[in-house]
């Protein structure tokens, strides 16, 4: 069969002989993925190279790849990188008929009659030709071309120019930028009965819709804000398990003012594909649990009425805490067990990136048994730019247990403390933090009154 090209209702076979040194199958693929939709590729590829000028093309890569990104190293002789392409005019039916307008083809039509003619126009499978008898409007059957144009390709391909002094077989290291690689962390929390530990588990979901599949690749994962210049939710099933320790997986390694995490064995990464792999357990991390009624802005214009109060769980991210790994941003989930043992979805909250020995609070849900109303009480203006307000703070507890709630204020402005019905606390220049026991099925109320200057 002679070489040539055959489209067939819809259908393009294709057969090429390729006139120039194809990049061989991978020895070794290393994939670093940020949490910001891109990655980093690097691969070793053998490749056979004749003594002096080589022309290299090189498939499989990402079909997302940034080519100004593109870098190649040989590791075994001394070549220089001439020219560089990134081919991406791929095959398609359409773009080869564009390429075949003013030039002869063959059409077999839906008799099996054989027309030869110049291709004038398409639309579809609508060709216009023109031959010694006319001009005609045929619906194609079968559409006979004498070869693909050399423009176009199958898959998205690296083309160089190379130019080396050794014959023979090199090992070619070829490196890139490519969107689509991401990744993101998620964390399930299991609370014991007395709501005073977690036992947790961290995954790193990793989702890749490069256009290439990375088999047997080294893992590396960066987490941080890397800047980049600007060109114009997953559900888990909580399966409960013995405590037993984990394999280490992942190696964590500060880089730059980043960290990263390091799969201690090869993986594949396939094109389409989400793949969920752990990063760290610990058990028995001690955790406490809050209540916060958190005033908000809204009472500084007089606004009142009864507020939610909020359920908080923080935890120490230390050592001694049996965690103290710096934690990537990422969704944490957390369960409880229910009065027949099953695990029971308790509320979930994100957290930002937390390095080591810092606290980390997780918003759960608003209390069920617990009320918080603020209104103001008396409003004085004692100057042109000096008011007095005071406020009054019923909390009310329907539990069948004493709890202490974290009651919050936010003044702007020049502010001083004038009176308080309780110890208070000055948290940041803005903030001021109450800590009001409430016994059970009882009320608490808190009152005060702040100077305001401005």
């Amino acid at each position: 069969m002679k070489n040539g090209i055959f489209l067939m209702a819809g259908i393009i076979g294709i057969i090429v002989i390729s006139a120039c040194v194809m990049g061989n199958a991978e020895k070794s693929t290393e994939v670093t993925i940020y949490n910001q939709n891109f990655g980093v590729v690097k691969e070793t590829r053998e490749i056979d190279l004749e003594k002096g000028m080589n022309t290299v093309k090189i498939q499989d890569v990402a079909k997302l790849i940034d080519p100004t990104s593109v870098s190649i190293k040989d590791l075994t002789a001394n070549t220089h990188v001439l020219e560089q392409n990134y081919l991406y005019d791929l095959v398609s039916k359409e773009k080869i008929y564009e390429k075949y307008i003013g030039k002869e083809i063959t059409i077999v039509d839906k008799n099996g009659k054989t027309i030869k003619g110049t291709l004038l126009s398409f639309s579809g499978d609508e060709l216009i030709i023109q031959n010694d008898e006319g001009v005609h409007i045929l619906k194609s059957e079968q559409v006979s071309l004498p070869k693909l144009p050399e423009e176009l390709i199958t898959k998205p391909t690296l083309k160089w120019l190379l130019d080396t002094d050794e014959k023979g077989s090199h090992d070619i290291q070829l490196s890139y930028m490519t969107s689509g690689l991401n990744w993101s962390a998620d964390y399930v929390a299991v609370v014991n009965n007395d709501d005073s530990k977690v036992d947790l588990t961290s995954w790193v979901t990793i989702d890749n819709t490069s256009g290439a599949s990375y088999k047997n690749a080294k893992l590396k994962l960066i987490a941080g804000e890397v800047h980049r210049v600007s060109e114009v939710g997953r559900d888990y099933m909580v399966e409960e398990t013995k405590a037993v320790p984990a394999p280490e997986q992942f190696v964590e390694e500060a880089f730059f003012e980043y960290h990263m995490y390091t799969l201690q064995r090869t993986t594949d990464v396939l094109d389409n594909q989400q793949k969920q792999v752990t990063l760290f357990e610990a058990d028995n991390v001690s955790v406490k649990k809050e209540y916060v009624f958190d005033t908000g802005w809204y009472y500084y214009y007089g606004y009142g009425g009864e507020n939610k109060i909020k359920t908080m769980l923080s935890l120490e991210n230390t050592e001694k805490n049996n965690m103290g790994m710096p934690l990537p941003k990422g969704k944490m989930r957390v369960y409880k067990k229910d009065s027949e043992g099953q695990l029971q979805f308790i509320g979930e909250d994100m957290i930002d990136h937390t390095p080591k020995d810092e606290k980390i609070r997780i918003y759960l849900g608003d209390a069920f048994d617990l009320v918080g109303e603020k209104k103001q009480t008396e409003y004085d203006r004692i100057g042109d730019d000096v008011i007095e307000i005071s406020y009054e703070v019923s909390l009310r507890n329907h539990k069948d247990e004493d709890v202490t709630i974290v009651v919050i204020e936010r003044v702007w402005g020049d502010w001083k403390m004038i009176k308080s019905s309780h110890d208070w606390e000055k948290e940041d220049a803005h903030t001021i933090v109450w800590y009001i026991k409430v016994p059970k099925n009882d009320e608490a109320t808190l009152t005060y009154t702040v100077r305001i200057e401005w």
